[in-house]
């Protein structure tokens, strides 16, 4: 009985330790996993079909269970090419959050900006301004008047965007209304340079890219010198389906608890309903820099950026999808309606019957 006891507690105990070490390896590569896994040789002959008629997609990869599975390049891009994630930088900047707490920088996302910009707030005349948490910055609650869309253009062409941003007026009270604004999470990466005493690009090269074995020298900068924050940052989708993979692994990489998975599964949760933000996809919530939505019925979260730059993970089909498009100008609305056919129909579709 005890032989069996033991037998019994080892096999556990295997079990568990596979588990984890199925968790800790890079990414893998296995290119004829696809059929394997769910979808047939025409499958993938489709998805290929499907992706080379879209004029603006540079990249498309899928990695299931911790193994990329599919990768494709179009439109004169390669694997070595970087793509800009533009504001699916939003969710990066989230994880270097969780770092600069993790690492002792930042106390709390309850703290109040001008904990960190003390020179912006001497003079200011609306105090509840003085009430902005870290915490509405990741929301995009600030209440201060958006500084994206129709009103970005103004605001880069600023000496000073901190300024700039600071000074709109307040649509709302902090933490009462969702207004989708880059500038927001600007201010939340000036907050982070200054918390770390290092730009932001050295702190995520030191706690996040390096550690992952990610090369990223390109984060476009304010006048200043402050990276954007949320925006512009220069990644190859391979590194960026890196990032999926550790955030879908409770912070894990090859070994490396990069960053607490309490922090992650928080971010993750849902915090507010964005209002007045069209996407291809039916969108269940915003959590810290992260968007939630469905996918072909499955809960999805995701980094989205200008122009169709996705990084989703389906947690139910352990399942990554990084696809990244050209970048400048305008993308037509036809290409939002393709990524979303292209994803729903073409890729999950075929493994959902």
């Amino acid at each position: 009985m005890k032989l069996l006891l033991k037998l019994a507690v080892l096999i556990i105990s295997l079990a568990n330790l596979s588990q984890v070490y199925a968790q800790e390896l890079p990414l893998q590569s296995d290119l004829n996993k696809m059929e394997m896994l769910g979808w047939s040789q025409q499958d993938k002959i489709a998805i290929d079909s499907m992706a080379n008629s879209m004029e603006r997609i540079n990249s498309l990869l899928i990695v299931k269970n911790d193994t990329l599975i599919y990768e494709n390049y179009f439109n004169g891009f390669d694997k070595d090419g970087y793509s800009n994630i533009k504001s699916g930088s939003k969710s990066v900047l989230n994880i270097l959050i969780g770092l600069a707490i993790q690492e002792g920088y930042i106390n709390s996302i309850d703290q109040k900006i001008p904990e960190f910009l003390p020179e912006y707030f001497s003079d200011t005349t609306d105090l509840r301004k003085r009430e902005i948490s870290i915490k509405d910055l990741m929301t995009m609650q600030s209440g201060l008047k958006p500084t994206s869309l129709e009103h970005y253009a103004s605001w880069v062409a600023s000496e000073d965007w901190i300024a700039y941003a600071l000074n709109l007026p307040l649509d709302a009270d902090p933490g009462t209304y969702y207004g989708y604004s880059t500038g927001d999470t600007h201010l939340l990466g000036v907050i982070l340079s200054k918390a770390v005493g290092m730009s932001a690009l050295e702190f995520a090269q030191k706690h996040l890219f390096e550690p992952m074995g990610i090369h990223v020298t390109q984060w476009t900068a304010d006048p200043l010198g402050f990276h954007e924050g949320g925006n512009n940052i220069f990644i190859k989708p391979i590194d960026y389906a890196k990032i999926g993979m550790m955030v879908k692994n409770g912070g894990r990489y090859n070994g490396k608890q990069i960053i607490n998975s309490a922090w992650l599964e928080e971010s993750l949760s849902f915090k507010v309903t964005p209002q007045g933000i069209s996407r291809p996809f039916p969108i269940d919530g915003y959590g810290y820099l992260w968007w939630l939505i469905d996918a072909s019925g499955y809960k999805t979260y995701c980094g989205i950026g200008f122009g169709g730059q996705y990084m989703m993970t389906i947690p139910d089909l352990d399942m990554i999808i990084v696809l990244t498009s050209k970048y400048k100008g305008s993308a037509p609305s036809q290409h939002f309606s393709d990524i979303a056919i292209l994803i729903n129909d073409y890729i999950l579709k075929p493994i959902k019957n």
